[in-house]
């Protein structure tokens, strides 16, 4: 069924953007998507809306950024990102003259050292509070500036840690530009390298049996650096496991290839107050990365559903989401923060909790083969996207930089749209329709300024449309 609506599309990228960010999220609800005719209505309108989309023509004249906007968002980088962990590899210095180096016709600057230059002022640019005119261009001239050095820089690549460190910004920038496949892509040849440069074996020496005692410990600056190492690399780790749960990619990093300790969080060994969330966010995350690695190893061994043995797994994984989620109370988080990055911090872990929850709640066979969704499931769905609508009604200009929304969405919105649509008879259907309606216009108003979202938005449109038939709007 799927292969038959995607056959339909003949651009490649805006197929894979369906796959990634529509379909894999209904692969969650099961089979009785495609079994439910009002669901297959809406996805049949969606795709022939599709089919008719013209391909956007490039910004032949992008907007111009001053110099002296550069430089402040430059400094206000360097200024902002102060932790131990992803330390940028160029000196300050250097970055703020590549403005001019760039413009100099005596100066050629590899793909690499440009890449993390262009990123540098796509965070920040993002993080800026100030108003710029041509904002949507601005960042659109960004993207399209480090999609196309990418394409060169992925093959020429070396074991450096510029390379790898440009290689985490890509990461980020193609997921914020829904291109998922390249951002995979990237990640796969990432690996390598972070390998060669020791990251997956910081600890091998001490898991030896046969390691000798060091006669005298590790220097401070060695201590720090392997704390760094092993901060990154099982960001590695869980940056895997978004890929497999999220977009169905396969393992790539096998068990016993590493050998890395939990870092300190603090890297440095000072529990500073200013990265106290950071830290929070470290060992969350990094648990329910776990988890979800123990669930996506037991799905890969193609378990028989219908035994106790697999229910009691799906049982107790559940059950250490929630313990994680009563641990650490992001909910009660949330709301003693005081600037964005702490914010989106404490939702990732919110909404990573409740995304993992609805998936394995719908991995137990007497929840996939029913017609109806759990109520729990559904539950969890609308909690969801009820936090996301209210952190982006409190957020100036939410409609770039929305990768980490709309990553963990896609499923809770896919989830609600489907209970709607099997037309059951409960007193709140009218407030989850509001609730799906306000997404609506929340990704019309965005795919804007985003020729990439445009698809997606026709998906959501047509499935919220439907939505409304059955309250008669």
């Amino acid at each position: 069924m799927v292969q038959g609506l995607l056959a339909r599309v003949k651009d490649d990228r805006i197929r894979s953007r369906l796959r990634s960010h529509v379909f894999c999220a209904i692969d969650k609800i099961g089979s009785r998507f495609f079994e439910n005719p009002r669901c297959m209505r809406a996805m049949d309108a969606a795709i022939a809306g599709i089919e008719q989309l013209e391909t956007t023509p490039l910004d032949t004249n992008p907007p111009v950024i001053p110099k002296e906007t550069v430089k402040k968002w430059i400094n206000q980088y360097f200024n902002n990102y102060q932790f131990e962990g992803f330390r940028i590899p160029l000196e300050k210095d250097f970055v703020l003259a590549m403005p001019d180096l760039i413009d100099s016709p005596h100066v050629q600057l590899d793909a690499t050292s440009q890449i993390i230059y262009y990123n540098v002022l796509f965070q920040s640019f993002m993080l800026d509070s100030e108003e710029v005119e041509g904002r949507g261009r601005t960042v659109q001239a960004l993207c399209s500036i480090c999609l196309k050095l990418a394409e060169d820089w992925l093959g020429r690549m070396q074991n450096t840690a510029a390379d790898l460190f440009a290689a985490f910004m890509m990461m980020s920038m193609t997921l914020e530009s829904c291109e998922s496949d390249l951002s995979w892509k990237i990640f796969k040849a990432a690996c390598p390298v972070a390998r060669a440069l020791g990251y997956f074996s910081v600890d091998e020496d001490r898991h030896h049996p046969n390691r000798r005692p060091s006669l005298a410990e590790d220097s401070q600056h060695e201590e720090i650096e392997r704390n760094r190492m092993r901060f990154e690399f099982w960001h590695i780790l869980r940056t895997e496991s978004h890929f497999r749960l999220s977009f169905g990619k396969p393992s790539i990093i096998s068990g016993g290839s590493w050998a890395v300790n939990f870092p300190d969080p603090t890297i440095t060994g000072v529990d500073h107050e200013s990265t106290r969330f950071i830290q929070i966010h470290f060992l969350a995350s990094m648990r329910l990365t776990i988890v979800t690695m123990r669930y996506l190893d037991f799905m890969a061994t193609n378990p028989d559903p219908h035994t106790a043995e697999y229910n009691d797994t799906m049982d107790g994984l559940i059950a250490e989401v929630q313990k994680i989620m009563s641990d650490w109370n992001p909910e009660e988080l949330l709301s003693s923060t005081t600037n964005r990055i702490d914010t989106w911090f404490c939702v990732d872990i919110l909404f990573s909790s409740y995304k993992m929850l609805i998936v394995f709640y719908q991995s137990k066979p007497s929840h996939r083969d029913s017609h109806r969704l759990p109520y729990h499931t559904v539950d969890i769905a609308r909690k969801s996207l009820l936090m996301s609508r209210s952190l982006m009604e409190a957020t100036p200009r939410p409609y770039w930089g929305i990768s980490l929304i709309l990553l963990h969405q896609s499923i809770p919105l896919f989830v609600l749209c489907y209970d709607i649509l099997g037309c059951y008879e409960r007193d709140d259907i009218a407030a989850d329709v509001d609730l799906i309606t306000w997404f609506d216009d929340y990704v019309e108003v965005a795919s804007k300024d985003r020729a990439e979202l445009k698809a997606i938005s026709l998906v959501v449109r047509e499935m919220t449309r439907a939505c409304q038939e059955i309250v008669g709007h």
